[in-house]
C-alpha cells in the first residue's frame, strides 16, 4: 500500500512539473539564424500581475554551429523607423549545441514606457543592430 502511495505521488510530481518544463520554452517566435546563431523572441509584461507593466524582449538564441563561439549583440527598438532605444553591445559564448535566455544570459531588453500594445503596432520594430559571430577554442 505505501509503495502504491509513492508511485502515485512520483507520478502527480512528475505531471505538475511537465507542463511546466514544456511551457518554458512556448512562446518563442523564430526571428533569424545567422552564422549558426539562431534567435528565437517572445514580448511579455515586465509584471505578470500589472496589465499595464512595461513590454520586456525576451531573446533565446542556440548556436547551431559544430565550434564554440563568441556572439556580440546590441538591439534596437524602432518606432516610424526612427530608433527609440539601443542597447549596449553584449557578448556571449556558447558551446555547440547550447541555448541561452533569459536576463541572467543578458537576453532580456526592456525601455520604460513602452507596453506590448506599443508592441503590436504596426511602426514598432526591433533589430539587431550589432549581430557578429567569431569561432573560439573554448567557453570560459
Amino acid at each position: 500500500m505505501q509503495k502504491k502511495l509513492v508511485v502515485f505521488a512520483g507520478l502527480l510530481l512528475v505531471l505538475g512539473v511537465l507542463p511546466t518544463i514544456s511551457f518554458a520554452q512556448r512562446g518563442f517566435t523564430e526571428f533569424v539564424t545567422e552564422d549558426h546563431i539562431k534567435v528565437m523572441y517572445r514580448w511579455q509584461r515586465a509584471s505578470a500581475v500589472q496589465a499595464d507593466s512595461d513590454a520586456v524582449l525576451g531573446l533565446r538564441v542556440t548556436n547551431t554551429h559544430t565550434v564554440p563561439v563568441k556572439w556580440s549583440y546590441s538591439v534596437g527598438f524602432y518606432d516610424g523607423g526612427v530608433l527609440v532605444y539601443q542597447s549596449e553591445t553584449f557578448e556571449l559564448c556558447l558551446n555547440p549545441g547550447q541555448s541561452r535566455r533569459g536576463s541572467l544570459a543578458g537576453l532580456r531588453f526592456s525601455v520604460e514606457g513602452l507596453t506590448l500594445a506599443d508592441t503590436q503596432k504596426e511602426s514598432f520594430s526591433w533589430d539587431f543592430g550589432v549581430f557578429d559571430v567569431d569561432e573560439v577554442e573554448s567557453c570560459k
